[in-house]
């Protein structure tokens, strides 16, 4: 579900707001594990990173760019969704599989085996009798998705999952939509907004307050 709101998406908004939408992940992971893993609770520098992520939000929600469609709301809406579809797939797996004996190659190829029937009837909902032309630039496209991100950066992406504090993990996604917003205005000439780039600095703000070591006071 996460990767069918993910490119459906992409369809009706633009792809800088999508990735600030998308990559709200870790504010969703630290908010569930505050309930689901005791170990990992908010407190207030947390809150604060919250409510800032929040505001960013409200930030990229108010821009409106040249380049934005009609429907860019209807868009917008289901990066949030995968969003919090991808913060649930973490905090499942750290709350229910990683005492278990299962490994990360498990853990990622069975995500990747269930996903397969939600994919194609989607797919055959949303695209039936749509023609594909496989094109350079399409096949290209296919095999960076299988090669690249399904197999090789998630494969990495669970096996630090099985191993390191996952809201500490999602510290460091917050680079993604940096780099995202930067490439959607250079490669797909995006308007980036004055409210855009705002809400990436809240949200990125909040993220490394949600995420951020605490200090640990020695007694001497």
């Amino acid at each position: 579900m996460e990767f069918l709101l993910l490119y459906c998406g992409i369809d009706y908004t633009d792809a800088s707001r999508a990735i600030i939408f998308l990559y709200t992940h870790p504010l969703g992971v630290a908010l569930g594990a505050h309930f689901l893993l005791s170990q990992e609770r908010l407190n207030s520098t947390k809150s604060v990173g919250l409510c800032l992520a929040f505001a960013g939000l409200i930030s990229v929600f108010a821009s409106r760019s040249t380049s934005l469609g009609p429907l860019h709301s209807v868009g917008d809406l289901m990066e949030v969704g995968a969003g919090v579809l991808w913060a649930a797939t973490t905090l499942y797996i750290k709350r229910f599989i990683w005492e278990r004996p299962i490994t990360h190659f498990q853990t990622l190829f069975a995500q990747l085996f269930f996903s397969i029937p939600i994919l194609v009837g989607g797919s055959l909902l949303l695209e039936y009798g749509k023609s594909v032309t496989l094109s350079f630039l399409v096949v290209s496209a296919v095999a960076y998705q299988i090669f690249v991100v399904a197999f090789f950066s998630y494969l990495v992406w669970f096996w630090m999952i099985h191993r390191y504090p996952v809201s500490r993990l999602a510290a460091f996604t917050f680079l993604a939509p940096l780099f995202g917003v930067i490439l959607s205005g250079i490669l797909l000439k995006e308007h980036l907004t004055f409210q855009l780039w705002v809400g990436f600095v809240l949200v990125s703000v909040g993220i490394y307050l949600v995420n951020r070591p605490e200090l640990q006071v020695s007694n001497r």
